[in-house]
C-alpha cells in the first residue's frame, strides 16, 4: 500500500540522494518477494549486485550497515511485476523514517535502531552509515503516522 502523502516531507530536508536499483529476490532465494516500505531504511543488497538496495528482511543475517531512506513505496516483483525497480534513496540531511507500530517512545539525542522492516524502534539493531551512526532528533505524528526524524552526516 502506498503512502506517499505531501505534507510529511514539511519537515524533512534530503541533503544528497542517490538512485538504487529495488532487489528482486531476497538472499535466501525466495524469488520476486522483496517489498520495501516507504521512508524505511534500506541497505546494500551486494548479494544481487551493486547499487541494489533491500529492506532488512530480505538478508539472511541481521544488517548494521544501511545505505540511507528509501522514499517511495516498491511493490514486490510478484505483486507489480512490471513495475521500475528505481529507488530513490535519501543518504545525508535531516530525514523522516516510519517507527515500528507498537514501539515504545523513541529517546531524541540517541542512535537510530531499527527493526527486519527497516523501521525505527527503541530497541532494535543500532545503524551506521558510511562510518557514522545516524541520530534520533525529534519523534513526530503526522496524520497518525508515527514518524522520527533522524540527523544523517
Amino acid at each position: 500500500m502506498a503512502t506517499n502523502a505531501g505534507p510529511i516531507y514539511g519537515k524533512q530536508y534530503i541533503r544528497y540522494a542517490e538512485t538504487w536499483e529495488a532487489a528482486v529476490d531476497t538472499e535466501g532465494g525466495a524469488v520476486g518477494t522483496v517489498e520495501i516500505g516507504e521512508l524505511r531504511c534500506v541497505a546494500p543488497a551486494t548479494y544481487a549486485g551493486p547499487f541494489v538496495a533491500a529492506a532488512p528482511d530480505a538478508f539472511s543475517g541481521a544488517i548494521s550497515n544501511i545505505c540511507g531512506v528509501n522514499q517511495a513505496y516498491m511493490p514486490s516483483a510478484l505483486a507489480q511485476p512490471y513495475t521500475a525497480r528505481q529507488l530513490t534513496v535519501a543518504t545525508s540531511g535531516l530525514l523522516l523514517i516510519e517507527v515500528a507500530p507498537g514501539t515504545p517512545a523513541i529517546t531524541p539525542n540517541t542512535p537510530l535502531q531499527i527493526n527486519v522492516l527497516g523501521q525505527a524502534v527503541a530497541a532494535g539493531t543500532p545503524v551506521s552509515l558510511d562510518g557514522t551512526t545516524p541520530t534520533v532528533r525529534e519523534a513526530i505524528n503526522i496524520g497518525g503516522r508515527a514518524l522520527v526524524l533522524v540527523s544523517f552526516a
